[in-house]
């Protein structure tokens, strides 16, 4: 009988390193180890800007929201940014505000 052993690749593909198994409904995949994974898109506001009690508030509210999810979740975040393409033209009623807008 002809060994077919000799002729497979030993090199790790990508899904060798990758944990999903298949796709168990609508936007949820099943991992290899049987646990579940949702992935959802989010765009909130512009906390550059933000006062430091703006940003406290917001992160009292996440906690507040993941507090709740009990043991056994993970929750695994990735942030992209994008840089405005344009600065749209502005008109001021007068120079001082002219000026501020300038310095930004």
């Amino acid at each position: 009988m002809m060994n077919l052993g000799e002729y497979r690749r030993n090199s790790a593909r990508l899904a060798d390193y990758l944990p999903w198994a298949a796709l168990c409904g609508n936007g949820v995949v099943l991992n290899k180890d049987g646990s579940f994974q949702r992935t959802a898109r989010f765009r909130g506001p512009d906390l550059d800007s933000a006062v430091p009690a703006e940003l406290v508030a917001v992160a009292g509210r996440l906690n507040n929201a993941f507090r709740r999810l009990g043991s056994g979740w993970a929750i695994f975040v990735e942030a992209q940014r994008q840089a405005a393409a344009t600065y749209p033209a502005n008109r001021f009623p007068d120079a001082a505000s002219a000026l501020v807008d300038a310095e930004r």
